[in-house]
């Protein structure tokens, strides 16, 4: 996202991402949309919304105004609102040690986020961007528990992923579209960098996370975004952004509450 928003805007950004996921699963989504009842058909479209479309443009947005490695670390709130919601509309049960798990991970990212490296408290407004969009994607992650969990993930994936990606579409031809083609030394890199972020980070790893939801826990599944914090904080420090002893210390409680989620009984 970062390096796309070089040239473009946060929204041409979201949208190419989109589109390039549809074109990667498009052939996929066109065959497997018959295996979707039409009961089901609701759902799927909900999931398309809240866990790609919707927070694809958040994110992009969020970082317009922060580093890509705090956008990954809030991103680790996804657990919290899985559990939250999944208690308060869709009847989970939550578990004393989930609890004691998700507390160490805020712990870890108040750390992270809340604390400069002068030991003050700090708050990037965008952040609530990100936020947002973990509020979207804990909704989802029980939507597709509790709903979709007995599709084959593969068709509830391409399906969702053409869903988002048509609905993005609109964006161009709403604003007259934006310059993609010819390629110049100025769009390259940042289009390159787009399409592979929908093509691996939307359409693969979407296809990827379904199965684990398929196969867990939402409260489990929600919890691996507990260490994207540490990847977020990696390909920032490869990329200038200064990371401090705060930093590490709040991977380190994301690391525990990681391990006292999934040993949960």
């Amino acid at each position: 996202m970062k390096i796309g928003m070089e040239y473009y805007t946060p929204a041409q950004v979201a949208t190419i991402r989109q589109v390039s996921a549809l074109i990667a699963l498009a052939g996929f989504a066109v065959f497997n949309i018959r295996h979707i009842p039409l009961n089901k058909l609701g759902y799927v479209l909900l999931t398309a919304a809240l866990g790609m479309f919707i927070p694809a443009y958040l994110f992009c947005y969020a970082e317009a105004g922060m580093s890509s490695a705090i956008a990954g670390i809030l991103n680790a709130l996804t657990p919290v609102f899985t559990l939250v919601l999944g208690a308060l509309f869709f009847k989970q049960q939550i578990l004393r040690m989930q609890l004691v798990g998700l507390a160490i991970g805020i712990i870890g990212i108040a750390l992270l986020v809340l604390v400069n490296a002068k030991g003050q408290l700090d708050l990037n407004h965008f952040g609530f961007f990100v936020i947002l969009a973990t509020i979207c994607y804990g909704l989802n992650i029980n939507i597709v528990k509790t709903y979709l969990s007995d599709l084959n993930p593969l068709h509830v994936t391409t399906v969702a992923v053409m869903f988002a990606g048509l609905v993005s579409l609109l964006y161009p031809l709403v604003t007259g579209g934006f310059h993609i083609w010819p390629l110049t030394p100025q769009n390259k890199i940042p289009l390159i960098a787009s399409i592979t972020l929908g093509v691996f980070g939307t359409a693969m790893a979407q296809l990827l996370f379904y199965q684990v939801i398929k196969r867990s826990s939402p409260v489990f599944t929600s919890s691996i975004v507990f260490a994207l914090p540490v990847v977020a904080v990696f390909w920032g420090v490869l990329d200038g952004e200064t990371i401090m002893a705060w930093h590490y210390v709040g991977m380190a409680f994301i690391a525990g509450a990681i391990v006292v989620i999934k040993r949960a009984k």
